[in-house]
């Protein structure tokens, strides 16, 4: 998939989530649509609420102490399932790019609904040049059952 480091978040988003629909054959429940400029801003805000401390603002996170999302093979991935179930159980132990990062990130599956988990990874998805395929809620729903 390209990078659009030119576009705004909410065209680059749109573009992903064309992509997605006419290059993985991804159905439309998958995909949904765009996210609107308001659930950006939600997603926004959400990141900064729950993981813009470890993860910081910019997605670089902090060097052995907390990994980074901007640029992550888990974030980039085409599919999400790896990185809704981190959202939503947590994870401790993560080795990404030969660092071993042993602080634990929470798990949000008790604490956020399948929309605000949804509207977090997909902002990390498209934010800092990432290209992650987006989430709908039903998607979150459906990893939130079978991890159950």
């Amino acid at each position: 998939m390209k990078t659009y480091r030119w576009l705004t978040l909410s065209a680059a988003i749109v573009i992903t989530v064309l992509e997605a629909w006419l290059f993985t054959g991804a159905s439309a429940s998958q995909i949904d649509s765009a996210p609107s400029d308001d659930a950006v801003g939600r997603g926004q805000t959400l990141y900064s609420s729950y993981c813009g401390a470890c993860h910081q603002p910019n997605g670089e996170g902090m060097a052995g102490v907390f990994p980074p999302l901007k640029g992550s093979a888990v974030v980039n991935r085409a599919d999400a399932t790896k990185h809704i179930d981190i959202v939503l159980g947590g994870l401790q132990g993560a080795r990404v790019s030969g660092v071993s990062y042993t602080n634990p990130m929470p798990a949000f599956g008790a604490t956020l609904s399948d929309a605000d988990i949804a509207a977090i990874i997909d902002y990390e998805r498209a934010a800092w040049g990432n290209h992650g395929s987006l989430v709908a809620p039903a998607q979150v729903a459906s990893e939130r059952a079978r991890l159950k």
